[in-house]
Order: structure tokens, then C-alpha cells, then sequence
């Protein structure tokens, strides 16, 4: 069911890959807005999807929300459920990556061969990482993959920032202030202007809030202070031999571990239930 439902949501994303193309060349606009317009859409996904890899960083978030949605979607109604999580699962990436391609391929037409290859390669990979994954078991390490893709979907978001605002600014949608001297880094998406830099400067902050929010530590835990010396008068009693004093000490010390060991579980029981 899992996988008929991934299939399907393969299909609705090239149906919609379809209608984008079909809708974008159909509309009145002009190609430098249209394309600007595409641009900053594909933004606002990148940002997110590269904000919701960074909030899922550390592998037991990652392992919570998959098991979140594996107990919901068993709860309501088993298979057909399972199924259907698959098609929303797979459908959210394809139709973000054919708008992602939507952009690109508003570049120019000496890139479509290069982006043809990259999605056979894309796709080729794909099938070897699930064969891997389904036939064999094998992991990866969660933190670098959604590192490194998140700080690859953020670039990609970066440069589109820019290169959709001047595609505005050449549609006549946007005005022009120059700054005349700065310099312009065509693969950075950075052009020598106030609106394109605003943009991006924008996106860095949102950045910046993004990594705060999700790394800043939530809240400390003061531990208890406990007790060393469970009892005094059983240590200084007078009527003890040395030796027994000793194991009473011990035995105090034992106690006092034990009861040490029981607040710290505690501490975690609640922290884990937050």
C-alpha cells in the first residue's frame, strides 16, 4: 500500500509539473515577471523545506516525527492511511522540485541539457539509495545528510532571491537603485542594486532566526541537591568500632547513590515528556 501510494504521489507530481508549464506560458504577463514571480515562489518553498531539514537535524526528532506519523495514520485507519501519508509525502517533494525546476529551466534553454542529466543522474541515485534502504538495511547518518541538504536548498533559495528580484526589476515591476562599484556575483545571485541585496538580506535574517530558534537551549535543569550523609548520629555515634563506622559510612553513601540515581530519572521522565 505504501509503495502504491508513493507511485501515486510520483504521477500527481508530474501532472502538476505539467499544469505549472501549461498555466506560466498561458498567462499575459510578461516572461521577465512571470519568471521573477516563479523565482520567488520557488523561494519561499526552498526556505522552508530547508528550515523544516534543519528543525529535523538531530536523528530522534527525525525518528519522533516518522513515528508520529506512522501512530496517526495506523490509528486512523491502517494501510489505506499508510498509504495515503506515502502519496502526501512523496506528492509535497515532487510538486516543490517541479516548481524548483520550473525556475531553472526559466534560465535559458543552454542549461536544459545539463538539468536533463542531472535529473537522470538524481533519479538513478534515488533508486540505488531506496534499494539500499528497502533490500538491505543500510542507514545514513541522519545529521550531515539533512545538514548538507539543508545548506544546499538555503544556497539555492539565496541566488533565487536575487535573480528573482532583478527579473522583476527587467519587467518593470520593481524600480532600479544602483550602487554603483558593488560587485556582481552572477552565480551568488548578487547584483549590484538596493532591492535585489534587500532581499537576500532578508533571507539571511530569517536565517539567523531559524538557527536561534531551533538550537537556543529550551530551558536548564537544575539538578537536586542531595544528601551525602544520610544520618549523623549514625556516624558519630560513639558506640561503634572504627570498622562499623565504616560501613555505616558506606552504607550512607550507597543510599545516598541510590537516592541520587532515582531524582535523575526522574529529571528525565519529565524533560522527555515536555
Amino acid at each position: 500500500m505504501e509503495l502504491r501510494g508513493a507511485g501515486l504521489g510520483i504521477a500527481a507530481s508530474g501532472v502538476t509539473a505539467v499544469i505549472l508549464a501549461t498555466v506560466l506560458s498561458a498567462l499575459p504577463a510578461s516572461r521577465e515577471i512571470i519568471e521573477g514571480a516563479t523565482l520567488l515562489v520557488a523561494v519561499a518553498v526552498l526556505f522552508s523545506v530547508s528550515y523544516w531539514l534543519v528543525s529535523k537535524v538531530e536523528a530522534v526528532h527525525w525518528q519522533q516525527f516518522i513515528r508520529d506519523k506512522v501512530s496517526t495514520a495506523l490509528s486512523q485507519g491502517g494501510g489505506k492511511a499508510l498509504a495515503f501519508v506515502a502519496f502526501l509525502a512523496v506528492y509535497r517533494e515532487g510538486a516543490e522540485t517541479a516548481l524548483f525546476y520550473q525556475a531553472l529551466f526559466h534560465e535559458g534553454r543552454q542549461i536544459a541539457l545539463p538539468l536533463a542529466l542531472g535529473i537522470i543522474v538524481g533519479g538513478v541515485a534515488l533508486a540505488v539509495i531506496f534499494t539500499l534502504f528497502y533490500r538491505f538495511g543500510v542507514r545514513i547518518p541522519l545529521r550531515p545528510f539533512f545538514t548538507v541538504t539543508s545548506a544546499l536548498l538555503y544556497y539555492m533559495a539565496f541566488v533565487f532571491a536575487g535573480k528573482g528580484v532583478r527579473e522583476l526589476q527587467e519587467g518593470g515591476a520593481l524600480p532600479i537603485t544602483l550602487l554603483p562599484g558593488f560587485p556582481h556575483i552572477e552565480a551568488m545571485g548578487i547584483f549590484p542594486s538596493v532591492e535585489t541585496l534587500l532581499a537576500q538580506l532578508i533571507l539571511l535574517a530569517l536565517l539567523a532566526f531559524a538557527l536561534i530558534k531551533t538550537f537556543w537551549p529550551k530551558r536548564s535543569v537544575a539538578l537536586p541537591t542531595v544528601a551525602v550523609v544520610a544520618s549523623t548520629e549514625v556516624i558519630t555515634s560513639v558506640d561503634l568500632s572504627p570498622q562499623d563506622a565504616v560501613d555505616e559510612r558506606v552504607t550512607a553513601l550507597e543510599a545516598a547513590v541510590e537516592n541520587l540515581a532515582r531524582k535523575l530519572a526522574e529529571i528525565e521522565e519529565g524533560v522527555g515528556n515536555r
